[in-house]
């Protein structure tokens, strides 16, 4: 059992660097009780059809290779307990870089104290505490972009049949254009004669370029019963719908 719980935060969660801006920001928050050195990284990640990412090797697109063109300031500190800093990441777009939106990921990576290894006497075994980390995406749009997104058809699956033993729902949602979808999915049932009350949300549902669809299988508080209206919109980061269906 680890002697202390490593916690660290990255503020924002994603960063969107957008067609005349040269770089950005985010903090680093230490949210443990002693002092800790941090470092930031660079990675590749691939979104696949579920949402689920696979680290690459290589660039994400080779017209963008992010080792060559992102620099962060500091790359390496210490905060005390409780501490926060800025990172600044710029970046140097090729000359002929296509039109278009790319992707890679930051990760800040907090290493375990050299107090954190230790042995009780009185116990058989080694504490042990790993290094922990925290990765988020960064977009990066040059030149026109744009997206849409439509949702497919809903299904809802019974909590008897979901890993998560809640009702879900089930449903694509399919993305067009040369940039990411990005924003909130919300679902609301209404039964007749009654108000809507919100039954699921995604806070935070990215379609990448990646893919040209993505399978959602969203927890909901209750499954919808008898007569009424089921609605399910998503919209962008801006609050903007992109797409809103309804079905009876």
């Amino acid at each position: 059992i680890p002697s202390a719980q490593a916690r660290i935060d990255i503020v924002p969660q994603k960063i969107i660097i957008e067609n005349r801006e040269r770089g950005g920001e985010f903090t680093i928050l230490n949210l443990i009780d002693q002092e800790s050195t941090f470092r930031i990284s660079l990675l590749n990640f691939e979104q696949n059809q579920d949402g689920v990412y696979k680290k690459l090797d290589t660039p994400l697109n080779p017209a963008f290779d992010p080792d060559k063109i992102v620099r962060f300031t500091p790359k390496q500190f210490t905060l005390p307990p409780g501490g926060k800093q800025k990172i600044r990441l710029s970046l140097r777009k090729p000359a002929e870089l296509p039109p278009g939106e790319y992707r890679f990921h930051v990760k800040a990576m907090q290493f375990a104290q050299k107090d954190d290894l230790k042995r009780d006497p009185n116990a058989k075994s080694v504490q042990l505490v790993m290094n922990t980390g925290i990765t988020i995406p960064v977009i990066v749009r040059h030149g026109e972009t744009s997206v849409s997104a439509k949702l497919g058809n809903p299904k809802i699956v019974p909590a008897t049949q979901t890993e998560t033993k809640k009702p879900e729902l089930h449903m694509p949602v399919n993305r067009e254009g040369n940039a990411s979808a990005i924003g909130m999915l919300q679902v609301f049932w209404q039964p007749t004669g009654e108000q809507p009350r919100r039954i699921g949300r995604i806070t935070n549902l990215n379609v990448f370029t990646d893919i040209a669809s993505r399978n959602i299988k969203l927890p909901l508080t209750e499954a919808p019963q008898g007569s009424g209206t089921l609605r399910i919109r998503f919209l962008n980061k801006d609050g903007r719908i992109y797409d809103e269906i309804s079905v009876e």
